[in-house]
């Protein structure tokens, strides 16, 4: 039996992005913006969804408990770097919102794992 995780949990990465951003935007705007396309949606959608792919490969090459939990604590992290990079990314469009949320969720997860696996002792 493999007790890897699967690939299809970047789809609910990519879910978290955009209902954290529909809250950030709630709260730290005074209130929704209607002027976001559905264009921007899909962006935030697939910078989630690559955040969760990275997120998962870490995960699945993790060797011990120790370093799964670093993955996670690094992801977690990571995730009010990736919501400012949303923020002002939009600024930009939707290559500024891919590239700003995407780089430190991405760096921040790598830096865990190997945190976690140099301090795991293997």
């Amino acid at each position: 039996m493999n007790n890897k995780v699967s690939f299809t949990w970047s789809l609910a990465a990519g879910l978290l992005f955009i209902i954290l951003s529909l809250i950030m935007s709630a709260f730290g705007a005074g209130g929704l913006n209607s002027d976001i396309s559905i264009t921007d949606y899909v962006v935030i959608f697939l910078a989630g969804m690559l955040t969760g792919v990275v997120l998962i490969y870490f995960l699945r090459r993790s060797a011990s408990p120790s370093v799964s939990r670093a993955v996670l604590i690094a992801f977690l992290l990571s995730l009010p770097f990736a919501m400012f990079g949303i923020a002002f990314g939009g600024l930009v469009g939707g290559i500024g919102i891919f590239l700003l949320s995407v780089s430190p969720s991405i760096f921040l997860t790598g830096v865990g794992y190997y945190l976690g696996r140099a301090f795991a002792g293997k």
